[in-house]
């Protein structure tokens, strides 16, 4: 009983997940000096209350050795990959379609001495994927994307993972389909109707439909912790490769 509840509770409390070693006036100028979306500086000096990314990190960091090679494709400023470069890990690989967001994550790297190789890419339709990876990142994008789906996002990415390789991802959950005004951008809210723009949370699947769509694409579903009380609510899947 003990183990679960210990469990239950690291994944929900801030300690150690903030990047070390960067102080907000440096990420300030770093972010004028790269003409980085502003969201990126607010995600860095909130991550240790992002608990479905911050969770996912540690389920890699808990699965996988030192040496393994982890992939995040939506990487953004590559926050994830750095704080698992915190944790030891030297082959790190990321992409993304902001150009800014990168070059902020390569300026970060360097500030603080850690490896991670990013390039520019689209996540859904990628020109480059590395090989033999033994784990891929993918928070916190992938449900941003009308049209998106992760069926074909699993199935795209299966053949990069080793077998008995690890994906950790996240997931907007269907309870957000009961929340009033759903429908809407959640920055819209007080606009008439006819002024607001279409919600940004644009997938939204309960844990049967993804241990199915896992499934179908050769993963099993090896973890998951549902964040209840998020808005919205989000849960976070640790998958494996089995064929």
């Amino acid at each position: 009983m003990f183990v679960p509840i210990l469990a239950y509770l690291l994944d929900r409390l801030p300690f150690g997940n903030s990047l070390q070693g960067i102080s907000r006036r440096q990420l300030s100028n770093l972010m004028w000096q790269n003409k980085a979306p502003s969201w990126h500086e607010y995600a860095i000096i909130n991550r240790k209350w992002r608990r479905h990314a911050c969770t996912a990190c540690r389920w890699l960091n808990a699965v996988l050795p030192k040496n393994s090679s982890i992939f995040e494709p939506g990487c953004g400023s590559g926050a994830n990959l750095l704080w698992l470069g915190q944790q030891g890990f030297q082959r790190l690989y990321g992409s993304d379609i902001s150009v800014g967001a990168l070059e902020l994550g390569q300026n970060l790297a360097s500030l603080l001495s850690l490896p991670l190789e990013v390039w520019h890419d689209d996540g859904l339709n990628p020109a480059h994927v590395p090989t033999e990876l033994d784990g891929i990142l993918s928070v916190n994008w992938l449900y941003h994307i009308p049209g998106a789906s992760l069926g074909a996002f699993l199935a795209r990415y299966r053949c990069a993972l080793k077998i008995g390789g690890y994906l950790a991802c996240d997931m907007v959950t269907r309870h957000y389909d009961r929340v009033p005004g759903n429908t809407w951008h959640t920055k819209d809210k007080n606009l008439p109707e006819e002024k607001r723009r279409p919600s940004e949370y644009t997938l939204r699947l309960d844990e049967p439909e993804i241990r199915c769509v896992a499934c179908r694409n050769g993963f099993a579903v090896v973890k998951s912790t549902c964040f209840t009380f998020s808005r919205p609510q989000r849960a976070v899947y640790l998958l494996r490769r089995v064929e």
